[in-house]
């Protein structure tokens, strides 16, 4: 069982929203990412796209920046903007199709849309301050206000 463990999120690709500025079309520029990564023990560094992320990586958005991580498994998780999310645990077996996922939310809004590992009973899991959201096949979103006591709604639909 050991060797179908995949604790990193390698093969991970990571899309990213970038964020124009309100000008004619002619005079737009592309302004940057606004979206943040950090590998436990390093610094904070700009998220591009096809960004590896790995085990407990914290991924935050600034204030118009928004993310899209697609797991090996097609699990997305999109942030709004001033939204931050740490992936504690991805565990994906793709032969069996089987695996898990924790993820805790400290703060923003974030849609999860389930992938082959959703359809498994408590496979997928969301620790925000107020409680934990277990996702079954379906789709999430999941709201954590900042400096207050959370305001976690889930709303799934099967897939």
């Amino acid at each position: 069982m050991e060797g179908w463990k995949v604790r990193g999120l390698l093969g991970l690709a990571l899309a990213i929203c970038i964020s124009y500025s309100v000008l004619p079309a002619q005079a737009q520029e592309r302004v940057g990412v606004t979206a943040e990564g950090q590998a436990p023990s390093k610094p904070v560094e700009k998220l591009v796209l096809g960004h590896n992320v790995v085990h407990n990586e914290r991924i935050s958005t600034l204030d118009k920046g928004q993310v899209q991580i697609q797991f090996v498994d097609e699990s997305t998780i999109s942030l709004a903007p001033n939204s931050e999310i740490i992936i504690d645990e991805f565990v994906y077996d793709p032969n069996k199709q089987v695996g898990k996922m924790t993820a805790t939310v400290t703060a923003g809004l974030l849609r999860f849309v389930g992938g082959k590992i959703s359809k498994q009973s408590d496979a997928v899991n969301f620790a925000t301050p107020s409680g934990n959201v277990a996702v079954r096949g379906g789709v999430a979103i999941i709201e954590v206000k900042r400096n207050t006591t959370a305001s976690s709604g889930a709303r799934t639909q099967p897939r």
